[in-house]
């Protein structure tokens, strides 16, 4: 087959066919010619007619996206006002939506039919909006509350879909999930960093590694902030980074899952961040000789058990 000729970037011909498009019932491609026409002049017409194959698609975010650009002659008229409160209905941008309506009502003939029934479309969109949220809700509560049974990946998949609650059922969904013994840690971590950056002040039972606890998210530190994190981090920079890389990386990844599942009492554990650091050598048979402090004995033998507790924790995800 011959070389493709691409179609000459004409504006009238990029316009006529994405009206011959459009007549056809062919909103994908006459979208895509009007959008060419309109790259090339950027005409309020052609705008209209880009915005209102977008939203025959079903495209609504993206058809507001395209209207704003032109938003003054979309409130130039009203018919095309109408069509622009018609974007934003589907669009579910409902505040924007019934400002202008009310703005229309309260300017016109309060017996004006047209804007009184664009008013029903926008109420009856909201409530229909409203129950399917309403269902979008219980059904992530309801995997919230059964989430002990299922995989790390899954858990981490419900909590990733549980930030879309509303505030006051998440940390409802919180209270329930961080007590939870069968809920991963790092899932856990997870929650309470959602908490913390929305400052809940709330107390919450947490269930850390068969202890259970007491935090409240607005009064903690972020992992990043933990003592012990900065001092192995500092360690690992100074003493490996530069000598190998890869040996870095390597222990850095497993680090960072071990300070995750430790949150939030990461120092209890790491008494010694050097002696820490020392542990991973260890394991990698990298032992770097480098002076470390005299730490007790049995301080030492708690961290290397808590080490392989957290290994052996890692282990049951895969």
């Amino acid at each position: 087959m011959g070389k493709k000729i691409e179609f000459p970037k004409n504006y009238e011909t990029y316009i006529n066919k994405g009206l011959e498009f459009f007549e056809l019932g062919n909103m994908e491609e006459a979208a895509m010619y009007f959008e060419e026409a309109y790259a090339i002049k950027q005409e309020p017409r052609i705008n209209s007619f880009y915005a209102t194959a977008l939203y025959q698609k079903g495209e609504y975010k993206k058809a507001k996206t395209i209207a704003d650009k032109e938003i003054d002659y979309y409130t130039s008229e009203d018919n095309l006002t109408l069509f622009y409160v018609s974007i934003l209905i589907k669009g579910h941008y409902f505040i924007q939506a019934e400002k202008i309506v009310k703005d229309k009502l309260s300017q016109t003939n309060e017996n004006d039919f047209k804007w009184h029934s664009q008013f029903e479309r926008l109420e009856k969109e909201r409530a229909l909006v409203q129950i399917q949220n309403e269902k979008h809700y219980e059904t992530i509560m309801k995997n919230v509350f059964s989430m002990g049974n299922q995989s790390f990946e899954k858990q981490a998949e419900i909590i990733k879909n549980a930030k879309d609650l509303p505030l006051p059922r998440f940390v409802k969904a919180a209270t329930s999930l961080l007590s939870n013994p069968y809920v991963n840690g790092i899932v856990k971590t997870t929650v309470i960093e959602f908490l913390m950056e929305k400052n809940i002040e709330n107390t919450f039972n947490l269930e850390w590694f068969n202890e259970q606890r007491i935090i409240k998210p607005i009064d903690m530190l972020l992992i990043t902030e933990t003592k012990a994190v900065q001092a192995v981090e500092h360690i690992l920079k100074e003493t490996i980074e530069n000598n190998d890389p890869v040996l870095f990386q390597a222990i850095v990844q497993e680090a960072n899952l071990h300070f995750m599942l430790l949150y939030p009492f990461i120092d209890e554990v790491i008494v010694s961040p050097k002696e820490w650091v020392v542990l991973y050598l260890k394991r990698y048979d990298q032992f770097h000789e480098f002076k470390t402090e005299k730490t007790a004995s049995i301080e030492l033998e708690m961290m290397e058990k808590w080490m392989q507790r957290l290994n052996d924790e890692i282990q049951t995800w895969i």
